[in-house]
């Protein structure tokens, strides 16, 4: 998945889960952080020629483990892939990185690379605004024969700035990666960022977005998009979220569209 949307299921996913956290809280002493364990799959469908002339379809099925423990979230995601299209190498991480606009049409599927983050959240009734301080490493478990990875680690770090009026809460997220060069291409170091808000609706959330990132690749565009997904718990234990996205650039996949189950424990 790309990363603003993981963010945004990530965001929905806290929201889905807050009602049972005051309740569980209550059973717990009161200078004990909050503990919770969960686990996430889903389906990313992506497509887009991203500037080659050639649509490219991605499919994405990631796991995802994430472990919060009072300010603290700890999370690690590696995903399985399979690119049809353009010689562009990954596409669940950062979007995909195109290596050779005129290479022709291939098929590649297999294990990507393992993503690690941690975040530090600072939340909003303690300083008047949520704050959260995320740093990100990708580490090159994918093939870099069959263009599933750079064969490089990656570094980013972002910080996510919301503030909740009622049943919205606006938020506004910055980072900035730095990308590993493979022997065969520099690779560019990136800005990125989200702009939009989620809505809560009962134990429900909608969010929108938009959702910009500087290329990685020299052959490729800026990535522009809109973004889009619905969270609701569908019993005590799971959440279901759908979402979809509209490219706005190039750079961006014309159109992509996911769902992702989360069990929280």
């Amino acid at each position: 998945m790309r990363k603003t949307g993981l963010a945004a299921i990530a965001a929905i996913g806290i929201a889905t889960a807050t009602p049972a956290v005051a309740q569980d809280s209550t059973d717990q002493a009161a200078n004990a952080p909050f503990t919770s364990f969960s686990l996430m799959t889903g389906v990313d469908y992506s497509s887009g020629d991203y500037g080659t002339g050639l649509d490219t379809n991605i499919l994405v099925v990631p796991a995802t483990a994430r472990l919060t423990t009072g300010n603290l979230r700890f999370g690690a995601t590696l995903p399985w892939l399979r690119i049809d299209g353009a010689n562009v190498i990954g596409g669940a991480d950062g979007g995909p990185i195109v290596i050779d606009p005129n290479a022709p049409r291939t098929i590649r599927k297999g294990i990507g690379d393992l993503s690690l983050s941690a975040t530090y959240a600072i939340p909003e009734e303690s300083i008047g605004v949520g704050l959260e301080f995320t740093g990100r490493v990708k580490m090159p478990t994918g093939s870099q024969s069959k263009g599933l990875s750079t064969g490089k680690t990656d570094l980013s770090a972002s910080v996510d700035l919301s503030k909740t009026f009622g049943i919205i809460t606006p938020f506004i997220d910055v980072g900035h990666k730095w990308a590993g060069d493979p022997s065969y291409i520099d690779l560019n170091n990136t800005w990125f960022g989200s702009v939009g808000a989620s809505v809560a609706l009962g134990n429900s959330v909608l969010l929108a977005s938009y959702d910009y990132r500087e290329a990685t690749s020299p052959l490729s565009e800026d990535s522009q998009e809109v973004f889009g997904a619905f969270g609701a718990p569908v019993s005590k234990h799971f959440n279901l979220t759908v979402y979809g996205s509209a490219g706005l650039s190039e750079g961006a996949p014309d159109y992509g569209a996911g769902g992702m189950v989360t069990l929280k424990m």
